[in-house]
């Protein structure tokens, strides 16, 4: 996967004017070569919750109905997809709130409205060995990821590697990230998510033609980009807004071999330059950075809602195999007052992959599953059901 970055200076979210930008980017970077007639694709959009356009949150409407356009005048066949993070309110009603009805009214893309999802294994990943992710994935060939440029208070700069999260369904979301610690764990957690759908990926967009800093003020960038490699194009945003590379998911994906930190992209059209804003308002973060700051509510929401593994001192035999299997080391062998080992969870070292309860010859390693993660999975079906 080649690193060129495409840049585009637009000053309005003009269709026509962002149709032509992303015609010239798709012919720049080749990309007419793994754009197929007949294909079916998922535009991946960012709309974790109801808000206008102006608001600078959700991926411009104006933006998705210039690269539908696009891709249908290329025969391609375009559906808009994200799921948010509360399912309180229908998607008719974020797609509402968020201009995209009216997009797919006036364009050539439907709006997807099925939420069910399914379990996907993850044998590389790092924060999780599985996870549930949208359905619609097995119903496309392609996806499109189209993100929107934003400081957040919680994870720092979100972009097109962030836009990823969107691919689990609703709620589940909060209860995957209330596993998480760190900022790097975030970043690790998005790499995970990438590598399951990276065949299908075809290329990345970002809106940055209106960007939100911190403190959730809106800030005219004049940047459309695209690239074909996730991560080039987030560090070219990154380094236009002057943000340290090492404190960003770059810094994993150098660690997990998906981007050289040396020379991380290269440019076509525009010159970075030309976007550069030096008082761009930014969060201080960095890999350390909690991403989970009230360790009281984290603990509270755990506690009701994950399901874990339960190792009771008194059964354990002390053996030792659940610890060499365990892919974080959250499994430590410890003594009790009588002398005999046995087997402790970390928890904030576990990626709930359940290896230990699979690998423990004695079956002493047991399921603990709170009312509130029964509840939130019924939630799912329930949601995936209402299509």
């Amino acid at each position: 996967m080649n690193d060129f970055v495409a840049l585009n200076y637009i000053e309005e979210y003009d269709v026509k004017k962002i149709e032509e930008a992303l015609r010239a980017s798709i012919s720049l970077l080749n990309l007419e070569k793994v754009i197929k007639p007949k294909m079916k694709v998922l535009i991946k959009v960012n709309l974790p919750y109801e808000a206008s356009p102006n608001q600078a949150i959700t991926t411009n409407p104006a933006v998705v109905c210039a690269l539908a356009n696009v891709l249908t005048s290329m025969g391609v066949k375009c559906i808009v997809a994200d799921s948010p993070f509360s399912s309180k309110n229908s998607l008719d009603s974020v797609y509402f709130q968020t201009g995209m009805l009216d997009a797919a009214n006036r364009s050539n893309f439907s709006l997807n409205h099925d939420l069910s999802s399914s379990e996907i294994e993850i044998p590389s990943g790092t924060m999780a060995k599985s996870l549930l992710m949208l359905n619609v994935l097995d119903e496309v060939d392609a996806i499109v990821n189209v993100g929107k440029v934003k400081i957040d208070k919680r994870f720092g700069y979100l972009g097109a590697a962030s836009n990823l999260l969107g691919l689990l369904p609703g709620e589940y979301k909060d209860l995957i990230l209330n596993r998480l610690a760190t900022l790097k764990d975030f970043n690790n957690l998005l790499i995970d998510i990438f590598t399951t759908i990276k065949s299908k990926l075809m290329f990345n967009v970002l809106d940055g033609i209106v960007a939100q800093e911190a403190g959730d003020s809106q800030r005219v960038l004049s940047c459309l980009a695209m690239s074909e490699n996730l991560f080039a194009l987030d560090a070219a945003l990154i380094n236009i807004l002057s943000i340290p590379m090492e404190n960003t998911i770059l810094n994993q994906a150098a660690e997990r071999e998906l981007i050289n930190l040396s020379h991380p992209y290269k440019t076509l059209n525009e010159e970075p330059a030309k976007f550069k804003v030096e008082d761009f308002a930014l969060a201080d973060f960095n890999n350390s950075t909690l991403v989970n700051k009230n360790a009281r509510q984290q603990k509270s929401y755990f506690n009701s809602h994950q399901k874990r593994v339960v190792i009771k001192p008194k059964k354990c035999k002390g053996c030792g195999v659940c610890s060499k299997i365990c892919p974080t080391g959250a499994i430590m062998m410890k003594y009790d007052k009588n002398g005999e080992l046995f087997a402790s969870v970390d928890y904030s070292k576990c990626i709930f992959c359940f290896k230990c309860k699979e690998a423990c010859p004695y079956q002493v390693v047991d399921f603990h599953t709170p009312l509130g993660y029964k509840s939130l999975m019924r939630e799912i079906k329930t949601d995936g059901e209402n299509k």
